[in-house]
Parts: structure tokens; sequence; C-alpha cells
């Protein structure tokens, strides 16, 4: 296993601490993002903290609102952050936006049971702390403050954030999100995978076609999708899937040829050798090392076919075969296991990453929620050290 060390202990008695970390610009200015939960999805008291001299030293904590919530007599609406973004070849920064809208209805109204939800998101990019833009792929309004629920605008240009972005060497960024199949329905069942695009030179964001899979392959379609750029100019998006009666859960992938205009069909996400490996429907991420240049992910790889999104357990890295689009089994390394005193449902998903800027090594913040068996979420945030070899 990777070396660990407690970076942060729980907050209190079942709540669990939570962090987001990344640059914020090209120097060496760190941001964390810290929150506490109690259950799933719902993190609160947001609070940040900046360094501007890699972690040496750090400000004092303010509080913010990465996520705010506002209730109005014709329905509820949440903006949440969704993480920060640094193009290494332009210094532009990316902060992505979610925005749930909720028509005629209470905020966090969910019924999963009714085959569609009750509520619309749309994703938004914030370029260098510009005015926030509308990802579009369709036709359709803008987002009007003054007319939130506009009923156009709440069933054009769905979508929901992707895990990752990522950047050309001559520009142009690429981010993936979920997008939905049109109909009345809203359910991440209909939801498939998109490449954003945008343009080095206009700073346009352009859309290419969706790709979706049946409800055999996976029973809430694709989900929390990661895009590399490979060496050659291809564009990889992995996604998660959920097992069905048919499909164990496994990763799903799909590949850009031209640049982020189009996408090849969905297919499984397999290792070098041709073996197929099991992975529940959970967070993933690419990433590449300055070091050695090599492309890695990160994602749960399970012995036995999982149910749902569990087991979330262990976590690995392994690095990508550029030409065979797979994960080269003989790199796999163990991040974290279940260990002694783990709930059998622990979490090794709730991970932040970015790749030290003096060190070259990738730092791996992540929050074992589950850690204690008898209290869930009385979870800390541990700080993994993976050293790419040169």
């Amino acid at each position: 296993m990777l070396p660990r060390t407690l970076y942060a202990p729980p907050a209190g008695e079942n709540l669990a601490r939570n962090i987001m970390v990344s640059y914020i610009d090209g120097a060496l200015t760190r941001e964390e993002i810290w929150s506490v939960e109690c259950e799933s999805d719902a993190p609160v008291a947001h609070q940040r903290r900046v360094s501007h001299d890699n972690g040496r030293t750090w400000s004092e904590f303010e509080l913010i609102e990465s996520q705010v919530n506002e209730q109005r007599s014709d329905g509820g609406i949440l903006t949440a952050c969704c993480g920060t973004h640094v193009d290494p070849a332009t210094g532009n920064v990316f902060g992505i936006i979610l925005r749930r809208l909720w028509p005629g209805m209470p905020l966090y109204t969910y019924d999963w049971g009714a085959g569609n939800h009750q509520f619309s998101d749309h994703v938004f990019i914030e370029e260098n702390g510009r005015a926030e833009k509308l990802l579009a792929y369709e036709d359709g309004p803008d987002f009007d403050p003054t007319r939130p629920f506009d009923p156009t605008f709440l069933v054009t240009n769905r979508a929901y954030p992707g895990s990752g972005m990522t950047f050309a060497p001559d520009g142009t960024v690429y981010y993936p999100l979920v997008s939905y199949q049109p109909g009345d329905g809203y359910h991440f069942a209909r939801g498939g995978v998109r490449l954003m695009r945008r343009e080095p030179d206009s700073g346009a964001w352009v859309a290419s076609e969706a790709q979706y899979v049946s409800p055999d392959i996976s029973s809430r379609g694709l989900l929390e999708p990661d895009a590399a750029v490979l060496k050659d100019g291809r564009v990889l998006v992995v996604c998660r899937g959920s097992n069905t009666p048919s499909t164990a859960g496994r990763k799903w992938m799909c590949c850009s040829y031209d640049g982020g205009r189009t996408l090849s069909p969905v297919e499984e996400f397999r290792c070098d050798d041709g073996s197929r490996f099991y992975s529940p429907s959970s967070i993933h991420r690419f990433f590449r090392s300055t070091r050695n240049s090599r492309l890695y992910w990160i994602g749960n790889i399970v012995p036995d076919p999982p149910s749902g999104n569990e087991p979330r357990y262990p976590l690995s890295i392994a690095e990508i075969d550029e030409e065979r689009l797979a994960v080269k089994k003989a790199s796999l390394l163990l991040v974290d296991d279940r260990r002694e005193g783990d709930a059998p449902t622990l979490q090794l998903s709730n991970w932040s990453q970015l790749e030290n800027r003096e060190t070259l090594e990738w730092e791996l913040y992540l929050t074992r929620i589950g850690e204690h068996a008898e209290r869930f979420w009385e979870s800390g945030v541990y700080r993994y050290v993976f050293s790419p070899p040169r």
C-alpha cells in the first residue's frame, strides 16, 4: 500500500471531514476547501484556506458559500462549486459550477422510485473569475436569474459535471459531461457521455455528440466521466456504470480520434492483456506524471462482481497503455484497502488529488468513510503519496 499519514482528524462524533485540494494559479498557490459530512453527498460548513508557498504555511480559514441554497415560492435552487482546474499551457483558471433546479418544489426533494428526477441539472464554467457560461450542447435559452424555472431552459442542455478537465499542448481544453436523452423523463438511467471542447483561439465551447448505453449494460447510464489527452492527440473518456441482471459492474470507455468532435461507441474498459476487471459505480480519475510523462488511472478494482456502489475498496493506481487504451495489469499498485475495524461498507472513493509542483509526487487526500464500523461517518482525511518512477 502507499504510505499514508492522517492529515486531519474527524470533525466530531459521526461527522466526516472532506477536503478538496487544487492549485489556483500557475505558481505554487494552493487552495483547500474543507467541509463536514454526515450523509452521502451533503457536505456542509465549507471553509477555505490558501497557501502561497506550496503548503508550507496557510492563511486562516474563512467560511465560504461554495454551496448556495435558495428556496423561493416557485421552487428551490442549489448552486455548487465542483472544482478548480488550471491549464498548464495558458495559465487559464476554470471553475466548474453545478446548478440544480426544483421547479415548484422544496430543495432536496427526491423520489428515486418515481422513474424520473424532480430536479433539472445544468453545468456552467467560470473562466479566470469572469461571469459563468452555460455549457450548451443544443439550442435553448441561457440561464436567466430572473426566470430560473423557465420551462424551456429546464428541458434543454441538462447535464451533470464530469470528474476532471484535461488539457492539450495546443491550448485546447476538454471537459466530459453527463448529458441526457431527450424526453420528459430526467433520470440517471438516461444519461450518456458528451465531450465539451474549448477552442484555443476563440474560447468558444463546442460539444461532441453523445454516446449512450442500453439499460442492459448499465442500470444507471453513464456517470462521472473523466478524460485524458493521449500522447498521439486522441482523447480517452472513461465512465462509471452500474451492474444489471445481465452485466456485472464495470468501467466503460470511448475515445475521440478527431479532437473531441466525435466519440467512438462505448465499450468495456479492460486490462492490456484483454482480461476484464470488476468495478463498482464509483468515481475514478486520470493523471499524467510530469516526472515520467506516463498516464495513470486511479479507481476501485474489486475481486468479485459489485452491487451498485459497493464495495468501494480496494483503491488502486495503474499505468495506462495508450496504444491499447487499457490498464497495464502488471503496473497495479494498491493505494489502500479495508483494514481491521473498518465497516464492510467502507468507502475508499472520496478523494482529491494533485501533483506537487516542486517534488512531482502525486498527493491523494482521501476521506476513509466507514473506517470505524460503529461510527460510520466519523472519518478523517488521510494523505497518500505516490512517487512515479523516473
